[in-house]
């Protein structure tokens, strides 16, 4: 309905009077200013927030996870394969405690501090995130490797269903982001056969025993009590790794008194050492004698601290690193 008193006042139905008309030019004008002010932020989130609004995810989901058990008595390792990035590896090498490790065979990751991070399953995504802090991704292999309390968190978090991720910025891109998680699926079903290659292993592994020395008291060239112990260590180990071919024992002595007499201690010493080793079974061809005196100081022999030092007998190893291990010696569930 056209009311009278607009049309008695001269103006035509439908249209503004020319103040408000003006304002409502002005009022679509700044909508449109917002609107293109609005929008452009929305482009330039990315760069605003510093990285993507998804990180590039590399992972198995629960139709396609699978777990491998492999190792020996040397070591043992319980690994899962992601595709497109490399493989997350827990390893136990004898004598030493379990280790996390990201093994890259495309790797995106910047070589700087990446975030390592407990996230809950997919199926449970109420529940918060656990973080564990930085970790170190390298230059080498394995890209990146946990510490032992870490990788014990990760496990425990793979029990309880959760994946362990590492979150970083890539190498040729600083507002783009790369996501690695471990699936926890049929992590449980795995992980005893883990266990039982664990429990196989030996107690100490080469590099704990490749490097040993014996120490003696002043003109003393018999072995000491304390230090059958580390002899006993190297020939268990030598008896149950085949690769080992050679044991070097080198004699030294410290500087008190003629040299011709510390090269004689130094002699009787190694010979005490070796007729050690030949007793619990060692084949006698494969050791390597020799004595050097005073020649070869570790220390000061200006101390009582570093002659103690130089009176030892060195034991060394070598292992044929070509040869490979024996099927008797792999672990088989």
């Amino acid at each position: 309905m056209i009311r009278l008193d607009n049309l008695a006042a001269g103006h035509s139905p439908g249209v503004p009077e020319s103040g408000s008309h003006s304002g409502y030019k002005a009022s679509r004008v700044l909508a449109w200013l917002l609107f293109g002010l609005l929008f452009s932020l929305w482009l330039a989130r990315p760069a605003l927030a510093g990285q993507t609004a998804m990180p590039l995810e590399y992972g198995l989901d629960i139709y396609n996870t699978r777990w491998a058990v492999s190792g020996s008595v040397f070591d043992c390792q319980f690994s899962q394969t992601i595709p497109g990035y490399g493989s997350a590896v827990f390893l136990q090498r004898a004598g030493e405690h379990v280790s996390f490790r990201l093994e890259a065979t495309q790797n995106r990751m910047a070589y700087s501090d990446a975030r390592v991070s407990l996230l809950p399953p997919p199926w449970r995504p109420a529940e918060r995130t656990e973080n564990l802090g930085t970790v170190r991704i390298r230059q080498e292999t394995p890209l990146l490797a946990l510490d032992t309390r870490r990788s014990n968190q990760f496990i425990h978090g793979l029990l309880e269903g959760k994946r362990p991720t590492i979150s970083h910025q890539t190498w040729y891109d600083a507002n783009r982001f790369v996501r690695v998680y471990v699936s926890g699926v049929t992590f449980q079903d795995y992980y005893p056969e883990f266990l039982d290659c664990i429990s196989r292993l030996l107690p100490m592994n080469y590099d704990q025993v490749a490097r040993s020395k014996v120490f003696f008291a002043s003109g003393e060239d018999k072995i000491e009590k304390n230090d059958i112990k580390v002899l006993e260590r190297v020939a268990y180990y030598i008896k149950h790794d085949p690769r080992v071919f050679a044991l070097y024992l080198d004699g030294h002595s410290d500087s008190v008194g003629r040299r011709y007499d510390n090269r004689q201690v130094s002699k009787r010493r190694v010979e005490d050492v070796e007729r050690y080793f030949v007793k619990q079974g060692i084949d006698p061809t494969m050791i390597t004698t020799r004595f050097h005196g005073d020649r070869y100081p570790v220390a000061s022999n200006k101390t009582v601290k570093g002659r103690n030092e130089n009176r030892r007998v060195t034991i060394r190893l070598e292992m044929r690193d070509d040869m490979p291990i024996p099927d008797a010696l792999k672990f088989k569930p």
